[in-house]
């Protein structure tokens, strides 16, 4: 049976201030259409129905996740969240993936893709699809897509094409062994390859047979290959999650490329005749975007005169701009960026930097999805904070309390159901309640239109983190009761 497997771990720092920590880009539309993790869903499920696709997230992405799958609202079973305890790169997470699926099938395929990608045309890609996961049924092989280079692209890793494995015919592309995986090349080198036409970019997609991705963890990784035995002894029993994390401890923080595919001598490569972009940065849009007659890419609330081959994103601000050339300006609510195109590779530099100041704005928006709703900081400042809050139709969040802050809502629009200490209690428009420290309580949309309310928070302590869960409709609680509330969870 085949499997989808999809990554969507990534942080997407190279899309600041538009993609957050909290918030990363593959939940982002950056070609006006869905997300492209939505995007990458659509993508696959004509070949691989969606219950057979596994997402795999950190946890700071779940519940962003989860509504990305409901907003969908696709027939069948939903595709699988499987939540990794922390980030350990992309080896790890495809170790776990193909340990759980050869329990259940001794010959499963796993077919795997980033969640940041943009791919077209749909058919020729399922075409080769296909093809790919057809072969790792058959052979004892690791399969790669690498895409026919168009440019001499530094920002790449490309893959060095050895002995054709089969020829190109009846509709089927070309298959090689990987003579050698090479990183990303300066200019030079870049040129070169495309011109030697031997190398092909490394799109990062793989298919294979879960059992000798396996074997040749074994081999490579024996370590690691050991502690995934007793991980996957632990399965299905009361010590999963457990094993889970003391797997996650011992697993290389490294990619699948480096930790496995780089020692491997049963690796091939189907050469892709692909409209592929990994969008991997500011600078990327040039190749996804329409353009005006100055060539510049324009989104959001912009003026734009005389400017040339820009890049301008604006939000509610009026974002004017006159007389600029190659220059990437991204306005939103709390932060802008302005950078040359040539640097927009170097914006994670920027977010590197937020972190080691405890900059929130390296974390999140002013705007935060939940599960529930979402949630806007309007004010924030010593012992206050103020928020706008939208609670969707038939939904509410955790019934929870907070040990070092005090809150006050007040009905703006809908109604509101507060359970208060097991207390029921409706507000309607302009009608406000206090909520004291560690007092138990929830509020609930019953209605059919969106509720909103304003929050006004108080103490000594008003970060995310202060939240005691008793029960959440959203499984959020567990997790909490056994280690603590997750920095970053709000209601």
């Amino acid at each position: 049976m085949w499997f989808g497997i999809i990554m969507a771990g990534g942080s997407g720092t190279r899309f600041w201030p538009l993609s957050r920590e909290l918030y990363p880009k593959q939940f982002l539309s950056l070609d006006g259409g869905s997300s492209l993790l939505q995007g990458t869903i659509d993508r696959v499920v004509p070949l691989i129905p969606q219950e057979r696709l596994w997402i795999m997230v950190g946890p700071k992405h779940e519940a962003e996740t989860r509504r990305v799958l409901r907003l969908a609202e696709r027939e069948g079973l939903p595709a699988r969240v499987f939540v990794e305890p922390n980030s350990r790169n992309t080896l790890a997470p495809l170790a776990v993936a193909a340990a759980r699926l050869v329990r259940s099938d001794p010959d499963a395929v796993l077919a795997v893709m980033a969640s940041d990608h943009l791919i077209a045309p749909q058919e020729k890609f399922l075409a080769l699809l296909k093809q790919a996961c057809t072969i790792a049924e058959k052979q004892e092989v690791i399969l790669t897509f690498g895409v026919l280079p168009t440019r001499p692209e530094t920002g790449f890793g490309y893959i060095e094409m050895g002995e054709v494995v089969q020829e190109e015919s009846n509709g089927l592309s070309s298959v090689f062994q990987v003579k050698s995986f090479v990183e990303k090349p300066d200019r030079e080198r870049a040129e070169r390859y495309v011109a030697g036409k031997r190398h092909l970019w490394n799109s990062g997609m793989l298919a294979f047979r879960a059992h000798v991705f396996l074997e040749e963890l074994r081999l490579h990784q024996p370590e690691f290959h050991k502690a995934l035995e007793t991980y996957s002894e632990a399965i299905q029993t009361e010590r999963e999650d457990r094993a889970l994390a003391e797997l996650y401890a011992k697993a290389p923080s490294t990619s699948v490329d480096y930790g496995l595919l780089e020692k491997s001598c049963r690796v091939w490569t189907i050469s892709a005749d692909l409209d592929w972009k990994d969008v991997g940065s500011w600078s990327a849009l040039d190749d996804i975007s329409e353009k005006d007659d100055g060539g510049n890419i324009i989104r959001g609330n912009v003026v734009s005169l005389h400017n040339q081959n820009c890049i301008l994103y604006g939000d509610k601000r009026i974002l004017a701009t006159i007389g600029l050339k190659d220059l990437v300006i991204v306005d939103t609510d709390d932060a802008t960026l302005v950078c040359h195109k040539d640097e927009a590779q170097k914006v994670r530099e920027v977010v590197t930097e937020l972190k080691s100041r405890n900059c929130v704005e390296a974390q999140e928006h002013r705007t935060t999805h939940r599960p529930w709703g979402h949630y806007t900081i309007l004010d924030q400042g010593p012992n206050y904070k103020i928020k706008n809050v939208t609670v969707n139709p038939r939904s509410r969040l955790s019934y929870q309390m907070h040990l070092h802050r005090s809150e006050h809502w007040v009905v703006i629009a809908g109604t509101a159901r507060i359970t208060l200490e097991g207390q029921d209690i409706f507000l309607h428009v302009n009608q406000s309640i206090d909520i004291p420290k560690t007092t138990r309580h929830r509020i609930e949309n019953p209605g059919k239109v969106p509720l909103v309310i304003i929050e006004v928070q108080n103490g000594e302590y008003l970060e995310e983190d202060d939240i005691i869960r008793f029960s959440d409709d959203y499984q959020r609680q567990t997790e909490e009761t056994r280690t603590g509330p997750s920095a970053g969870e709000k209601t």
